[in-house]
């Protein structure tokens, strides 16, 4: 693979492949499925973080959970808006639970925090900036972004979770990792939907496009969470190499060339199953290394299950 992530896949379509997308109903379907998964968070552990880990990480998570908490009007509006000229109405539906699922996202790490006594974050200004990028902007400039903030969070949080012995802290990471990759997937294909039927120097210029935000992205993101990052594993050549990865990643099923949505057919539980099984699998780790407890992590009673 070139060193330069310039020159990756998202530069220019890749070529044609029988890829058939996911309906926008049988993403409602996945949505309603992960949302009554159960797993498993060691809420009742008494480990705490460490006075290190405590500096590390407090501000960084205080941050995300602020950006995990948005009320998506602005995406919602787009999503109506895009639903009343396609007659995708189950778009709209399927927006509303991935939503669900982010606020989810922040309850859960503002159940951490509040265990950390660490206080919420009201505004930050990486948040007002994406929040502002996507005001009043329609579907696609509202995806492009919101794919930004997803694939830069699939690095995050498996640095995070690396970061501490915290097994609740862990294990929220690792539920999380799981949804993003869904989440990535979620947009990048509506990206080749929004996209399918342009010339090929039209796309060329949304990608590049998309990459500069990206870029710009990336750097923000490690200028303000590199503690963190680097206590996780991931010093900046690692963080950006790994970054420009998953986008690459992100850029195949971003990819107009070969992409169709399935006829609006009755959801089946196989597809479903499928769906969750392939986020399951890519957000197992952003990384690359396997999942497990932390070395040295302490001891815990058994833990419990959070439907999420």
């Amino acid at each position: 693979m070139t060193s330069d992530p310039f020159a990756m896949s998202a530069l220019r379509p890749s070529a044609p492949v029988d890829r058939a997308l996911p309906t926008s109903a049988e993403w409602c379907a996945y949505y309603a499925a992960n949302a009554s998964a159960a797993t498993t968070i060691p809420w009742g552990c008494g480990a705490r973080l460490t006075e290190a880990e405590r500096r590390a990480v407090a501000a960084s998570v205080q941050e995300f959970q602020l950006g995990e908490r948005s009320e998506g009007q602005h995406l919602h509006a787009a999503a109506r808006a895009y639903a009343g000229s396609t007659g995708d109405d189950a778009y709209v539906r399927a927006i509303e639970a991935f939503i669900r699922e982010e606020q989810r996202h922040a309850r859960y790490l503002g159940r951490f925090l509040a265990m950390e006594g660490i206080p919420l974050r009201r505004r930050s200004w990486p948040d007002d900036v994406f929040r502002f990028l996507r005001r009043g902007a329609g579907l696609e400039t509202t995806v492009a972004v919101l794919l930004t903030a997803e694939v830069i969070a699939q690095v995050y949080y498996a640095a995070l979770r690396g970061a501490t012995r915290s097994p609740v802290l862990r294990a929220l990471c690792e539920r999380i990792l799981r949804d993003e990759a869904a989440h990535v997937r979620f947009q990048a294909e509506r990206l080749a939907l929004l996209r399918a039927g342009r010339g090929r120097f039209a796309v060329r210029i949304a990608c590049a496009g998309q990459r500069a935000l990206f870029a710009g992205a990336a750097v923000v993101v490690w200028n303000g969470h590199r503690a963190v990052l680097r206590r996780g594993g991931f010093p900046f050549r690692r963080y950006w190499r790994q970054c420009w990865r998953q986008f690459a990643r992100a850029a195949v099923m971003m990819d107009p060339a070969g992409s169709a949505p399935r006829s609006r057919a009755p959801v089946s539980a196989s597809g479903t199953a499928r769906l969750r099984a392939r986020s399951s699998a890519a957000g197992a780790l952003a990384d690359g290394r396997a999942a497990g407890p932390a070395p040295g992590a302490p001891p815990c009673p058994a833990s419990t299950r959070i439907p999420l």
